[in-house]
């Protein structure tokens, strides 16, 4: 088979999971008697899908661009975080998000975690708060406790203990977590879709193929997203 036949050949077969795999979770969830479109612990369908490019989603630390090309390919639990603030609410869904992975057992290296940070790179502070939470990677509430004020304002400015505890806590103990930021566009497209006063703890799932198809709202149930999740991974093959 020649170089160009087996080019067109993926290009048909991605064409047709583009396809199916819409029609197939639709299908399988709308059939399903649990499933409840609008609850607030199960998900919404995003109709029509969001597609992206990878292009399109930043790494904003060095471990997530390093480690970006790990969403490739497979299903992605996306934790919105409207702006540099992750309160309790953000830092719950988070971490709902971490138990959601490990509960999927055997299936979980077909599912990837991620944080999505609203506020872009074209806004002015964001480039301030990148370095500062590079410097908290390596902190926990505990270890920033212990030093003296002086190495706290050295660190942090003039922000309170609190504040600074606040952005802390989503760090802590998930070093490893990829943290992305969406260009202009995809930004505009996410904001449309969860209004544009984000609440924090939303979650959206990606799909192998990049689309955002499901939307999770603040308070969503681990168990019934995980629930969601291993229907999904049932249906479908890929990722």
């Amino acid at each position: 088979m020649t170089d160009q036949k087996k080019k067109n050949q993926r290009t048909i077969i991605i064409l047709a999971l583009m396809t199916i795999i819409p029609f197939s979770v639709a299908w399988y969830l709308t059939e399903d008697a649990g499933f409840r479109p609008g609850s607030t612990n199960k998900g919404d369908l995003i109709i029509p899908l969001i597609t992206t490019e990878r292009a399109e989603l930043k790494g904003i630390d060095a471990f997530s661009i390093k480690n970006i090309d790990e969403l490739k390919g497979h299903w992605v639990l996306l934790n919105v975080i409207p702006s540099e603030q992750c309160n309790q609410v953000c830092a719950k869904a988070i971490h709902a998000s971490k138990q959601i992975r490990l509960m999927i057992n055997k299936e979980l290296t077909r599912v990837r975690r991620a944080v999505i940070v609203m506020q872009g790179e074209q806004q002015t502070d964001y480039l301030a708060w990148k370095e500062q939470g590079d410097k908290l990677l390596s902190l926990d509430t505990n270890e920033y406790r212990k030093l003296s004020k002086p190495q706290q304002v050295e660190l942090n400015g003039e922000e309170s203990q609190g504040q600074v505890e606040q952005k802390i806590v989503w760090w802590e103990g998930d070093y490893r977590l990829i943290k992305v930021t969406p260009e202009i566009a995809l930004a505009a497209k996410i904001k449309q879709l969860l209004g544009a006063d984000m609440a924090d703890g939303q979650m959206i799932l990606m799909d192998p193929l990049g689309n955002l198809m499901m939307q999770y709202k603040s308070g969503f149930d681990p168990y019934a997203v995980k629930r969601d999740i291993k229907k999904l991974l049932r249906i479908s093959q890929i990722g």
